[in-house]
């Protein structure tokens, strides 16, 4: 009984951890690429809530491509949104001007992103009597948006809620990447879709058992 007493701890931490790198990785990338972009916004006196802002109008138009089967064009303004949603936070702290309220915009903006680009899908395959795709746009949606209520509670319950390998930096590389050679095969943005939706799954069991053990002790 010890040992199964040590197991779920041990884990919890281990699912934590893994959220953690995944977040780390994705910082380093900022660190390491976003340092001449820093310098950019910087020169034209542009704040971070302005990127952020702008961001949201990309993914916008995005999820508007998709809806009229321009899925090039989506992709490079899912791409660019994506870059926006990672400098933001950034050039923030680069600047010293981190408020609550850009904090705020900033995870309203990526939930704002979210929907725009699945429901863009939905459309898409929509349009193209794909069914099945469909629905796994819209999953996905749905689980997308829970994995982040997951963290957020967690969060403000004084709990970490980071658990699962497909947070959110993970399912915009791996959309990206299905949406960018979309246009080689239909089948790669169909298999990017079934990969995403089964780890995003994943993620949300995860991340609830982490919390609820956390929540019991």
């Amino acid at each position: 009984m010890a040992d199964e007493g040590a197991a779920a701890p041990r884990t919890e931490v281990e699912a934590t951890a893994r959220g953690k790198v995944m977040e780390g990785g994705m910082r380093w990338f900022g660190d390491f690429f976003f340092k001449p972009i820093l310098w950019f916004f910087t020169k034209l006196h542009i704040g971070p809530n302005m990127i952020t802002i702008a961001g949201i109008a990309l993914a916008m138009g995005s999820g508007l491509c998709l809806a009229i089967q321009n899925v090039p064009l989506a992709a490079v303004l899912f791409a660019f949104s994506g870059v926006l949603d990672l400098v933001d936070g950034y050039i923030a702290k680069k600047m010293d001007r981190v408020t609550v309220f850009g904090s705020f915009l900033d995870s309203f903006s990526d939930r704002i992103g979210d929907a725009a680009i699945y429901l863009g899908l939905a459309v898409y395959y929509m349009k193209s009597g794909e069914g099945l795709y469909v629905g796994l746009s819209l999953t996905l949606l749905v689980v997308s948006f829970l994995i982040s209520y997951i963290r957020a509670k967690a969060e403000s319950l004084g709990v970490e809620g980071k658990a699962g390998l497909m947070a959110r930096p993970s399912r915009f590389l791996a959309l990206g990447f299905g949406l960018f050679f979309n246009g080689l095969s239909p089948w790669i943005l169909r298999i990017v879709l079934w990969v995403v939706n089964a780890l995003a799954l994943e993620t949300l069991v995860e991340r609830f058992i982490a919390v609820w053990r956390a929540l019991e002790k």
